[in-house]
């Protein structure tokens, strides 16, 4: 993501640019379309735009169990009560992917690269409910690259191109109806060393890791839309604002994103979720340092990314029990329109990816 970054000159361009936006957004519009018209009272669910790769599990309702019926007379109407729920969560996902796109940046292209080559991910994750006090969790992300060797061929034969930890905390703020998410970020790249530190005009001991602190904002925005879903209590738009402040190689440079996504069931398709998303980027001086290019300026906006993510779940057709958690299949279509600016000095490019995850979770509380 960041250790190899300024070695890649030419990310995944589109030469026809216009053709390339036209088509993705008549894809995207088509598909909105098609969830709309097979739900005409369609269901409302949280998105969730977070940079983390993650995706967190549905919580399992609590098993139920019957009181014993002894001393007690017979005919009554037993009454039941339900075991309390550990409140842990787990989720492990994994991605084929055409490319690595992280923050604008394509990490796994080189010149003259042709087909795309494999680029595979895994995402874990592990949070646990305090209930009041918020909930507390760590990630981690490793990403692996068919042909890392054309990227840096000072690295030997290991295809493994990033390690990520990460901590967080999320609190519910209930006057505003939103969740707030604090975390911290570190960012390694295990085979980098040898390859950065070759320039001794920008190398040094560390440019083969960084860290960031960051926070998030989800808003329910359901009481926006009483006038049209009165029953309705779940976001519709569900906007998010992100902030990053990387503490390490981007020295003190900012990243900031606003999202928006709405996820909408089918009931055609049992099982099957449609969440079409728009994210617009704003870059303060992140991308330059990460790329270690001279005049890295102020804030500017960096690129608006329409994005589609279409997913089955898997976990009743396997039938799998509550204590094997779920499992779920995602398309995943992106499309990044860089701005003039970062298209300009060569920072950033238009660019079309996608592929495909497998997410399976367990856990979590009422």
């Amino acid at each position: 993501m960041i250790g190899i970054a300024y070695q890649i000159r030419h990310g995944s361009s589109l030469p026809h640019r216009q053709s390339r936006g036209i088509t993705i957004v008549s894809v995207w519009v088509m598909l909105i379309s098609l969830s709309i018209f097979c739900s005409p009272t369609f269901a409302v669910e949280r998105g969730d735009l977070s940079i983390s790769p993650a995706a967190l599990a549905l919580a399992d309702q609590p098993a139920e169990a019957s009181e014993p019926l002894s001393g007690r007379i017979e005919g009554e109407k037993k009454e039941e009560a339900k075991e309390p729920a550990l409140p842990l969560t787990i989720a492990v996902s994994y991605y084929l992917q055409s490319d690595y796109v992280y923050r604008g940046v394509n990490f796994s292209e080189y010149p003259g690269e042709g087909r795309e080559k494999p680029n595979h991910q895994l995402s874990t994750s592990i949070s646990w409910d305090f209930k009041e006090y918020g909930t507390l969790g760590f990630d981690t992300f490793y990403e692996w690259y068919a042909a890392q060797a054309k990227l840096n061929p000072f690295g030997g034969q290991q295809n493994c191109q990033e390690v990520d930890y990460v901590i967080w905390w999320k609190h519910a703020i209930e006057p505003i109806t939103s969740d707030f998410t604090l975390g911290y970020s570190f960012y390694t790249f295990p085979n980098s060393a040898a390859q950065l530190r070759r320039d001794k005009a920008v190398g040094n001991n560390n440019n083969d890791r960084t860290m960031e602190w960051w926070f998030k904002l989800a808003h329910n925005d359901a009481w926006m839309w009483t006038w049209l879903l009165p029953d309705n209590k779940d976001g519709v738009l569900n906007p998010t604002f992100f902030l990053a402040q990387d503490v390490g190689v981007s020295s003190g440079a900012v990243w900031i994103e606003v999202g928006f996504s709405h996820t909408f069931k089918v009931p055609c398709i049992e099982n099957l979720t449609i969440t079409p998303g728009y994210t617009l980027a704003f870059d303060g001086g992140y991308t330059k340092r990460v790329l270690q290019q001279p005049h890295a300026g102020q804030m500017r906006m960096g690129y608006e990314q329409l994005s589609l993510n279409v997913t089955y779940d898997l976990t009743p057709v396997l039938k799998l029990p509550k204590w094997a958690g779920t499992v779920s299949l995602s398309g995943l279509l992106y499309f990044n329109d860089a701005f003039n600016a970062c298209e300009d000095d060569d920072t950033m490019k238009d660019v079309l990816f996608g592929g495909m995850s497998v997410n399976w979770g367990w856990g979590g509380s009422d």
